[in-house]
């Protein structure tokens, strides 16, 4: 018989039904023999993965030129499972999201899932679930039961630029104290009287309280803004069958608890 020869297409195109069978049926990346058959989706020397941060402690910050935070721990995780490591960057925002819009295999976390980004990149998880908050004094008599409670408030602590203060502007709020650039020293203000709320996401929030020698007890949540999954956004260029093993090890990471306990671990810090 002829030797039967698979161009690199159909190689790939094979992978790709494969490792879209075993989803079917349920498997998990970890349960395959030493990982072997997702392994081999990432053989090809031109299927090297860059990846990249934007400093957003503690999802994802850089210490003693180290990669480190929640979300850095769950890829790390994920690339483990799957026996894979790639080196992560940390660059500016606006180049990360450059650096994943070209010809490259390349991922960016953590970052927001929009209606808008949505169709220019391809997706994996969400690898953090995190909520948009209003903290206020642990002591505070303060009640806000919707945005029109927040509005009448006197004072509320966000920073220029940041996602959250051209949200409440678009709400209507004209009592933002927005610092420059940074939401740093908010919870030192919130404590000592000068803000009445401070908006931020909950482990950003806490983190933050954290670096400023503000105790957790000495604030508290009093209403939920919405909900914000944190995703790893991959270039248009990084192949299907890569994205598929990610979603499906962070998939397992789930199921089996891990990822409760990592954000249970940022969360007590």
């Amino acid at each position: 018989m002829p030797e039967l020869v698979f161009c690199a297409a159909c190689k790939r195109i094979f992978r790709v039904v494969r490792l879209y069978m075993i989803c079917m049926i349920g498997l998990t990346p970890v349960s395959l023999l030493s990982h072997n058959i997702l392994a081999e989706s990432l053989e090809d020397p031109s299927e090297e993965l860059q990846l990249y941060i934007s400093e957003y402690p503690p999802f994802c910050f850089t210490e003693n030129n180290e990669s480190k935070g929640l979300a850095v721990d769950v890829v790390r995780e994920i690339m483990n499972d799957l026996q894979v490591d790639f080196p992560i960057r940390s660059v500016p925002w606006k180049r990360a999201l450059m650096n994943i819009s070209g010809e490259q295999s390349a991922g960016l976390f953590t970052i927001t899932r929009t209606v808008k980004r949505d169709p220019q990149f391809k997706w994996v998880g969400p690898i953090a679930v995190s909520n948009l908050v209003f903290f206020a004094r642990h002591d505070s008599e303060i009640k806000i039961n919707d945005l029109a409670d927040a509005r009448q408030v006197g004072r509320v602590g966000t920073a220029q630029g940041y996602s959250a203060e051209r949200y409440l502007l678009g709400q209507g709020f004209k009592n933002l104290v927005s610092n420059a650039g940074s939401d740093k020293t908010n919870p030192t203000k919130l404590v000592k009287g000068y803000l009445d709320l401070w908006v931020s996401v909950d482990v950003v929030g806490y983190y933050l309280a954290a670096q400023e020698r503000v105790k957790a007890r000495e604030l508290k949540i009093v209403y939920e803004i919405s909900q914000q999954p944190k995703y790893i956004a991959f270039s248009l260029a990084t192949p299907d069958e890569l994205v598929m093993s990610w979603q499906s090890a962070l998939d397992h990471m789930k199921a089996d608890g891990r990822m409760g306990l990592i954000k249970q671990r940022w969360m007590s810090r």
